[in-house]
């Protein structure tokens, strides 16, 4: 898989750390960090990543509530959701929206699965 720009959003310091290890020992390169939604957009605007692993559940402006902005704004950009929590409604949602499901874990192995998956959708 080719190296990917990514924008790793997670409202903890400690997951977004932990993603930016994991994705830059893979090849990819993380071009920001965002702890809501409303800093994931304004990191969008300033330099358009190619992906964007996107918690759902954050203060301020919810994963939920910037989806359906990134899909208008910035069409070109594939989305990973990555929850530590995925009921039924979660799990419904994001398969009606079409958009890879990652719980949290340690292991990476799924958050590679999820981006490869999303760039083929948008390929």
């Amino acid at each position: 898989m080719r190296s990917l720009r990514v924008l790793v959003v997670d409202d903890e310091p400690d997951v977004r750390l932990l993603l930016r290890l994991q994705l830059e020992g893979h090849g990819h390169q993380v071009t920001d960090e965002a702890a809501d939604g409303e800093e994931a957009l304004n990191a969008c605007r300033l330099d358009p990543p190619d992906i964007v692993i996107l918690d759902l559940l954050m203060p301020r402006m919810s994963g939920f509530e910037v989806i359906p902005v990134l899909r208008a704004d910035f069409p070109d950009v594939a989305i990973v959701a990555y929850t530590a929590v995925a009921g039924d409604f979660v799990r419904n949602e994001m398969a009606r929206l079409r958009i890879p499901l990652v719980l949290k874990t340690a292991n990476y192995a799924p958050v590679e699965g999820a981006l490869r998956a999303a760039i083929a959708q948008d390929s």
